[in-house]
């Protein structure tokens, strides 16, 4: 229970608030982690309420709050919310669902337990996958990855400017021996980088590129996203918790893609019928408060976006 006690909600009161929650409303946690929004979410329902719950990872799944998991308006899935459509048929909520939460980020389970492999400070086997019983590790990755896509992966996925250099060392170090731990990896980028950052660690590009490819975060997030339209209620939102720039360059293409009169060709005859939102924002991403910053660091990246789902007459 240690870890449930420590771990802090990002942004907590911010959710509650953006979700607009009806006592008797229906929701989802799409990404449950420890249990924190939902047990946020639960405290606002009535006994007609009902939350939804899913985690891709079966750690997060045997942790969870016993006190949680025992309440009768909750339901938790171990699975990926790419399959959020298919689960909402599956429990009767397609359509009807009033609010869903993205929380995007890496919980404090993954990053301080050292045999997940996330964090560049603590060693241990190099693996950053969410749901560790299926894909290829991390490490598995590495060990055949061609040195040209590991540039362009660490490039596109984490802004590196040293991205051809520190492919390049990985591929000649493993050629010596595998790359079997975090400390192996963060050896060969302090070799490859050549001088320290004063702000971020030297790892702290590559590493989230790596985790964010062995886990299709991105092409999952947007799969995800295009389906939410049909699974909410009219005038069900869309609260995302997001944590660097490619996860919200998701989002306004995703706004875009939603918003016909934006999306449209601007030579297009269309008529104003046609020329519909599915979403409207609420308002300008929010971000946390300088206290919550100082209780909880990891928060200091976040922004929430909200979305709210129009309905059918455009109201």
């Amino acid at each position: 229970m240690s870890n449930l006690a420590k771990h802090v909600p990002v942004m907590q009161n911010e959710s509650l608030n953006a979700l607009n929650i009806q006592k008797a409303g229906i929701y989802v946690d799409a990404t449950f982690g420890f249990g924190g929004h939902s047990q946020a979410i639960l405290s606002k329902l009535d006994e007609e309420g009902r939350l939804y719950a899913i985690d891709k990872d079966t750690s997060a799944i045997e942790l969870a709050d016993k006190r949680i998991i025992k309440d009768e308006r909750f339901t938790l899935k171990q699975g990926c919310f790419s399959s959020l459509e298919s689960f909402s048929k599956e429990w009767g909520i397609h359509g009807s669902v009033n609010g869903i939460l993205f929380d995007l980020g890496v919980s404090s389970e993954h990053l301080e337990n050292p045999k997940r492999g996330f964090s560049f400070l603590r060693e241990g086997p190099i693996d950053m996958r969410f749901d560790q019983s299926s894909g290829n590790s991390a490490g598995d990755w590495l060990a055949s990855v061609s040195e040209n896509t590991l540039a362009k992966i660490i490039k596109e996925y984490g802004d590196e400017r040293y991205a051809k250099r520190i492919a390049k060392g990985i591929v000649t170090e493993r050629v010596k021996e595998r790359i079997n731990t975090t400390k192996d990896l963060v050896n060969i980028i302090n070799k490859a980088i050549p001088k320290n950052e004063t702000k971020k660690h030297n790892a702290t590009r590559t590493f989230q590129a790596i985790r964010i490819h062995i886990n299709q975060e991105l092409e999952t997030l947007k799969k995800s996203l295009e389906k939410t339209y049909n699974i909410l209620a009219p005038k069900g939102r869309l609260v995302l918790i997001t944590y660097h720039s490619l996860e919200e360059r998701i989002i306004k293409d995703f706004i875009t893609l939603t918003d016909k009169s934006l999306s449209a060709p601007k030579d297009l005859p269309l008529t104003e019928q046609f020329l519909t939102k599915m979403f409207k924002i609420i308002n300008k991403p929010l971000k946390p408060t300088d206290e919550e910053i100082e209780i909880n660091k990891k928060s200091r990246s976040a922004k929430l976006n909200v979305l709210e789902k129009y309905n059918e007459n455009n109201s």
